[in-house]
């Protein structure tokens, strides 16, 4: 056994002591492959091993002695001998949440996260679906209390890195950065908008704050009801948050920006506001969290409905009643135009349900429609009685024999019936008086003869 004494130049005070054992002879394979085996000594393996060990630790005091020389390109690691302007320190742990380390700031939980929302537009609403459609650049901001800050670095102040007191990163720089797991409440798809590459890129700043932002299509569930159509309004949340961390732990604050002149025309006016503090908090079965977004109020817009249901519907209510001015007698014409237009407002109601949404019961438009078709359907049947009620006072209450049987009967003294039909009994009447002239005509041609 041989003990041997190595001292770190750079710390005199540190000796490091190795314990080397004796080794019997061995070979191993020369790193050239062109080249046989080599034969080293105990002693020669011995003297590699303290260098090694020697340089490993030389590396290490160097970086502790000057930490404003280090920046790895690969993993943003702090290195020795290159200038930074921020770098992770080498024992750097990216599983380890930021908040665990808040003593470094002096700071205390809940850790904040800031969320900025520039809204494009509100791209699509989809009643059947009860989805909500939004572009917009989505950001989050976190404190990383572990980045080492050059403060001196000049890119600080340039604004060819960005703006004043912080740089623009690649995207590629969050490998090796913890980042924060978020929840949308109530997502349906989430899309990351491209041109050439991916629209999105991340900002150191020089407080020791990072910040993601990326351009979205975000789709999210929303609750509408529909008993109102058309006349109905919504709102909906957009909210995010912490998908891990409760609010004891992890809180939010956020703000939105939104451009009313880039909106598109959509069915409905568009409102957008701040979130409601109620919505601010999310109680899960896991627990509590906290929330942050906007609202959106929707109020559809009714012109188009006005225009295209609601005055024909009502003009064509007035033309059945118009029918009531036609003479009963003149039976096509009436009877076509009740018909007709009782069929249309059928077609404009099957029209109306297909195009409208699910709703609980019989929303406020089907229900118009519902009540013109009936008027329509009144009018209709009012003619119908009136139909009938001239057939009844058109048919005599006897026939030609019941009646000349009446007649004979009130001439022999029996009690006539009175007639209430005018028609019939003049009718009558004229036959009797007829059959008597003839009778009586005849009988005085019979008398003729006879003489």
């Amino acid at each position: 056994m041989k003990l041997c004494l190595t001292f770190d130049a750079a710390k005199p005070s540190k000796t490091l002591i190795y314990l080397l054992c004796f080794l019997p002879m061995q070979t191993i394979p020369n790193r050239m492959h062109n080249q046989g085996p080599s034969t080293i000594s105990p002693v020669d393996a011995d003297a590699n091993l303290v260098r090694d060990r020697f340089q490993r630790s030389s590396t290490m005091s160097s970086v502790e002695s000057d930490p404003l020389q280090m920046m790895s390109l690969d993993t943003n690691r702090c290195k020795p001998n290159a200038s930074f302007i921020w770098c992770l320190p080498q024992d750097y742990n990216q599983e380890k949440h930021p908040f665990t380390y808040f003593h470094l700031v002096n700071k205390s939980l809940p850790w904040d996260y800031a969320f900025r929302f520039v809204i494009e537009e509100i791209s699509n609403i989809n009643d059947k679906s009860q989805t909500m459609s939004i572009s917009m650049y989505f950001a989050v901001s976190w404190l990383e209390p572990r980045l080492k800050i050059n403060e001196s670095a000049t890119e600080w102040t340039e604004d060819r890195t960005g703006p004043l007191n912080q740089v623009n990163e690649s995207p590629e720089s969050l490998k090796y950065i913890w980042y924060p797991e978020l929840e949308i409440y109530g997502l349906d798809t989430f899309g990351r908008q491209r041109v050439l590459k991916e629209m999105s890129g991340v900002r150191i700043i020089k407080n020791k704050t990072i910040t993601y932002e990326l351009g979205v299509r975000i789709t999210i569930s929303c609750r509408m009801n529909f008993d109102d159509y058309p006349l109905d309004a919504h709102t909906c949340q957009f909210q995010v948050g912490s998908y891990y961390d409760t609010h004891e732990t992890v809180t939010c604050s956020s703000f939105f920006i939104y451009d009313l002149d880039r909106q598109r025309s959509l069915q409905h006016f568009i409102q957008i506001e701040s979130l409601p503090s109620e919505f601010k908090v999310m109680e899960l079965p896991s627990g509590i969290y906290a929330a942050c977004g906007f609202q959106v109020r929707l109020q559809r817009k009714q012109m188009q409905f006005l225009v295209q249901v609601y005055l024909p519907s009502f003009m064509f209510v007035i033309v059945s009643w118009v029918s009531f001015l036609i003479k009963p007698e003149v039976v096509p014409g009436r009877m076509a135009l009740l018909v007709t237009l009782f069929l249309v407002l059928i077609n404009i109601f099957n029209s109306v349900r297909e195009n409208a949404p699910i709703s609980s019961r019989l929303n406020a438009i089907d229900l118009y429609l519902v009540v013109c078709i009936f008027l329509v359907f009144g009018a209709l049947m009012e003619y119908a009685v009136i139909l009938l009620l001239l057939k009844k006072r058109r048919k005599p209450m006897r026939t030609i024999d019941q009646g000349l049987r009446h007649l004979f009967a009130a001439s022999n003294g029996a009690a006539a019936v009175p007639l209430r039909d005018t028609n019939t009994r003049e009718m009558l009447v004229t036959y009797a008086n007829n059959k008597a002239v003839i009778t009586e005509a005849v009988q005085n041609a019979q008398h003729e003869q006879r003489q």
